[in-house]
């Protein structure tokens, strides 16, 4: 009899296993009763637990398994340390966002520029900031912020900054692109990653508000972590998701390399890759992702200034929520507009020949450079 490999996981494991099944009710039927589960998923025909060799060996010998993996260990993967700061006007990210060619004005602190955007950006939206989680007070929100779930056995807060960083870039109303959306926090780490795109399956169907997750978080190479994403594109939520910063092919990492995910890598101020960045062909796009200032932690106007990947995904999602406010469309169709309105051929420094050459925009692009 043919028996099922279990599949190792690259990272750090938290010492659990995801066990996927070829039907839910085969999942459900191993699932009832078992006190080694720890968690049923529902977006994906499969359970966690700390399963023992014995149960592990059963498991490969049954023909209802699809697969085992170790269940893995994700993180935020910074490109650079945090720095606080205090900022009230746009910043060149926004700025290279709504501006048809390279900014000239290169001074990346300068609170300067200019963002040109749809007021009504986001407000049929809800983007579900799968991350660290957010500081709902921050003056950013401006109320728009709620806690919806934590899988990660700590504090309803967030403690790390990462997530705040990230939601202010997608909605915040002075740092972020879709200043009418609401935020929902959903407090994910130590491989509970799946079990947050689990939480806005359920959510967004009872809300039926069109919706997007801002997904700043890598792993190594995980399976059901990339079906997830997947399943969630069936349901026209689209994923958005960081290549990771280790300079290498982002295709070696969840649940960037998910067929569905939409993958952003990371530019600077003169439409360059930036050196952390992943590349290759599972990137979608690139955004702003260098030296680029957020609402932070720490108090209610307290910004940061960071570089990496998770600030481009995070510009993006944002970008996806405001092409949201008709409603409700394909994760295919919200991918053939952000390629219309994306710049082509723009980046200068592309790390890999098959890394796409295209440029994040909002849309309202009506501008040339500005000074």
């Amino acid at each position: 009899m043919a028996t099922v490999d279990v599949t190792k996981y690259s990272g750090e494991t938290n010492g659990g296993y995801i066990v996927m099944f070829k039907s839910n009710n085969a999942t459900h039927s191993f699932a009832n009763g078992n006190n080694m589960v720890t968690y049923c998923y529902e977006i994906i025909n499969a359970c966690a637990g700390e399963f023992t060799d014995n149960c592990i060996q059963e498991l490969q010998a049954n023909s209802d398994v699809e697969g085992i993996y170790e269940d893995g260990i994700g993180g935020i993967n910074a490109a650079s340390e945090w720095a606080q700061a205090i900022q009230t006007n746009a910043t060149w990210g926004l700025a290279r966002l709504s501006s048809k060619t390279q900014l000239k004005y290169t001074n990346v602190t300068a609170t300067d520029f200019t963002f040109y955007y749809d007021p009504e950006a986001g407000q049929s939206s809800d983007i579900y900031v799968i991350d660290t989680g957010v500081y709902l007070n921050h003056t950013d929100f401006g109320g728009r912020a709620r806690w919806g779930a934590t899988f990660a056995g700590k504090p309803n807060v967030d403690e790390n900054g990462h997530g705040t960083f990230c939601a202010g870039l997608a909605a915040g109303a002075t740092y972020g692109v879709a200043k009418k959306a609401n935020i929902i926090a959903v407090k994910v780490m130590n491989g509970t990653g799946i079990r947050g795109l689990d939480y806005v399956h359920q959510t967004a169907q009872i809300s039926g508000r069109s919706s997007v997750v801002s997904f700043s978080l890598t792993w190594e190479a995980l399976q059901p972590l990339d079906d997830a994403v997947d399943k969630l594109a069936h349901y026209e939520i689209p994923v958005v998701v960081s290549a990771g910063n280790n300079a290498t092919n982002a295709s070696l990492f969840s649940p960037g390399r998910a067929s569905s995910a939409i993958t952003i890598a990371a530019s600077n101020i003169l439409d360059q890759q930036i050196v952390a960045s992943n590349s290759g062909e599972a990137i979608f796009m690139f955004a702003p992702g260098s030296n680029i200032i957020s609402a932070y932690i720490g108090n209610k106007d307290a910004t940061a200034i960071h570089s990496g990947t998770s600030a481009s995904a995070a510009y993006v999602a944002g970008i996806v929520a405001s092409f949201q406010i008709h409603g409700k469309m394909s994760v295919n169709w919200m991918k053939f507009d952000l390629d219309v309105a994306s710049l082509k051929g723009i980046l200068k420094d592309n790390k890999a020949s098959m890394t796409p050459n295209r440029l994040a925009q909002n849309g309202y692009a009506l501008h040339e450079e500005q000074e």
